[in-house]
């Protein structure tokens, strides 16, 4: 695939589907608390993958590595994303946006993957809910990578300032 193709993609999820949401958001929520509350929402998920078979068929720790693994690496992630938080800031471009564009399409396309092999693939009645949970899970962390990626609404002051400068240039040019 060329890489254009794949920027356009990115490009189009998060200016045509997550940008409106954000901006839409009443005033006290920001797109960054929205996609960091995915992420934790990403993690809880991902304990309850871990603990579910755990406590409900008396599995072995040794059995669930690869859940271990993957709780490990969201929690990691998770830490991390909080580190990123100063870098967003109002009136700026959003830092994020370039830098985790390649995180958000692999994550896409482990989604997309995850996605398909739930639902093609026949899972026993012990295995069903696990792998809904963590279809959910992936689910979770991509729309948050997404949230996080959107541009930052400006302060309020400013968007009325920009307001009123619209309606009296409006006024200004009904008149002519």
């Amino acid at each position: 695939m060329k890489e254009g193709f794949l920027q356009a993609l990115d490009d189009f999820i998060l200016d045509r589907l997550f940008q409106p949401i954000a901006d839409r958001m009443p005033e006290p929520i920001s797109a960054w608390s929205i996609g960091i509350n995915f992420e934790l929402g990403s993690v809880i998920l991902q304990v309850a993958c871990l603990f579910a078979p755990l406590l409900i068929y008396g599995a072995s720790i040794s059995e669930s590595v690869q859940s271990v693994l993957v709780l490990l690496c969201s929690i990691v992630l998770f830490i991390g994303f909080q580190r990123f938080r100063p870098l967003v800031q109002s009136n700026t471009l959003n830092p994020l946006r370039p830098l985790m564009r390649s995180l958000r399409l692999i994550c896409l396309a482990f989604l997309i993957y995850e996605t398909i092999s739930v639902f093609i693939s026949p899972s026993s009645p012990t295995t069903w809910l696990w792998s809904r949970l963590g279809l959910l899970s992936q689910l979770a962390f991509v729309t948050g990578l997404y949230f996080m990626a959107c541009q930052p609404r400006p302060p309020r002051e400013e968007r009325r300032a920009e307001k009123r400068l619209a309606e009296l240039r409006g006024v200004a040019t009904d008149g002519i």
